[in-house]
């Protein structure tokens, strides 16, 4: 089993364990870390989001609590990826939104979105 494999199955077992359940987005079948509605700490430095089937990832951008809209930076966007990890700016204590687009494997498109607080 490749590395990438098991660190992404850790992390789901992780979300799951810890989290208390990962979150169900939009779509059957997809989870998100952090789960939606989640505090994680200002550490924090990158998210998931993760398909039962692979999924192109087109756009992900977060809402921070000042208004600010940043582009969250991954896979490049014709690759189709089970896991799909952006990583993220510096977070602040506050409540952020994270808005994704994508195609699904037989071309439809695909979105969802999730949020999550930062703690001090």
């Amino acid at each position: 089993m490749k590395l990438r494999n098991i660190f992404s199955s850790a992390i789901v077992s992780a979300s799951l364990v810890l989290g208390g359940g990962a979150a169900l987005a939009h779509s059957k079948g997809m989870m998100t870390m952090p789960s939606n509605g989640q505090t994680v700490s200002t550490g924090t430095k990158v998210m998931h989001l993760m398909f039962t089937e692979p999924m192109k990832i087109t756009t992900v951008k977060m809402k921070a609590p000042d208004g600010k809209t940043y582009k969250i930076s991954g896979p490049a966007a014709g690759k189709a990826v089970k896991t799909w990890e952006g990583k993220l700016p510096k977070l602040a204590p506050g409540s952020y939104k994270i808005d994704w687009r994508g195609m699904s494997p037989d071309g439809h498109p695909m979105n969802g979105d999730f949020a999550f607080k930062v703690a001090k």
